[in-house]
């Protein structure tokens, strides 16, 4: 994963981009998020484990 991958949440469907990765002790993926299944929200940078994004979430278009 990095900056500029979007990703797919598995459970929801709903899509986000990679804007910042953050390391440290643990390491945070920061997502631009889109709107919610329901058509809400969206357009918020939200951080997230490393380990989280990883177990929920998948690579469905590569930055290059």
């Amino acid at each position: 994963m990095k900056v500029g991958d979007l990703i797919q949440w598995t459970g929801t469907g709903c899509h986000g981009m990679i804007v910042a990765i953050e390391s440290g002790k643990a390491e945070f993926i920061h997502i631009l998020c889109g709107p919610d299944a329901d058509g809400d929200g969206g357009g918020e940078t939200l951080a997230f484990p490393r380990e989280t994004i990883e177990g929920y979430a998948e690579v469905i278009n590569a930055s290059r």
